[in-house]
């Protein structure tokens, strides 16, 4: 059921993100953004807040060596840079580059946090938004942790699956990332042939499907492999 959404005393019932522009129509802007375009750099001081209406973002930074650590990705609903538009940091941490023609919308930072400060209703929107994310890294750490590239690949699918994912069957999520082998093991700290190899196995063993346009992961198969009975208490929607 969509959420109804009061702002300036004007009532205005939300069916998606894309909605949002509607409590905000002259101060904020939609554009338009080609495939492999950075949106910001990372050690950039950014002019505005960003909301994904649709299309990716591959969050990343570079390391000493020039090498890219892939940090996340921002989909539909999400906003971008967090830590920037919540005052706690003065420039951005990461590259923002889109994977995909997308489209944001775009909103100085003081206008979307005097939304959010006046409006209960989305204030409680955007505190499940970040416990969400929060439980995304906690896991995505999890992965990180694992000595076995087997684990943090079986890991690392929970997160993208509790993440991104959306029920298309019973006990199937399909996750709409276009993700090439090489972004993929930069997320886990992992060569791009030995993410093909543990892929392989992972699909053989039926635990996910993928194609170019992104995976589909089986739960309980996942979970069995996992032999964690704590991660099926997770509410995924």
């Amino acid at each position: 059921m969509p959420d109804s959404w009061s702002h300036n005393n004007q009532n205005v019932t939300i069916d998606s993100v894309e909605d949002i522009a509607k409590l905000l129509p002259t101060r904020s802007t939609k554009r338009s953004v080609k495939k492999r375009s950075i949106l910001i750099y990372q050690g950039e001081v950014p002019r505005q807040a960003y909301i994904v209406l649709s299309g990716v973002f591959k969050a990343y930074r570079l390391g000493n060596f020039g090498e890219e650590q892939v940090v996340g990705f921002r989909t539909k609903g999400d906003m971008f840079p967090e830590t920037w538009i919540f005052g706690k940091t003065s420039s951005a941490l990461y590259y923002y580059e889109a994977l995909e023609d997308s489209e944001v919308l775009t909103v100085e930072r003081p206008v979307l946090l005097e939304l959010f400060d006046t409006n209960p209703d989305i204030k409680e929107r955007v505190f499940h938004y970040m416990v969400s994310g929060y439980t995304g890294l906690l896991m995505q750490l999890t992965a990180l942790e694992q000595s076995r590239a087997a684990e943090k690949l079986l890991l690392m699918m929970y997160y993208l699956m509790f993440r991104y994912g959306k029920q298309v069957t019973a006990g199937a999520y399909r996750v709409d990332l276009r993700l090439t082998h090489t972004t993929l093991g930069s997320l886990m700290g992992l060569t791009r042939e030995t993410t093909t190899m543990e892929l392989g196995r992972l699909k053989r063993k039926k635990v996910i499907n993928y194609d170019s346009k992104g995976f589909v992961i089986y739960r309980q198969e996942l979970e069995r492999r996992l032999g964690d009975e704590s991660f099926s208490s997770l509410n995924l929607q």
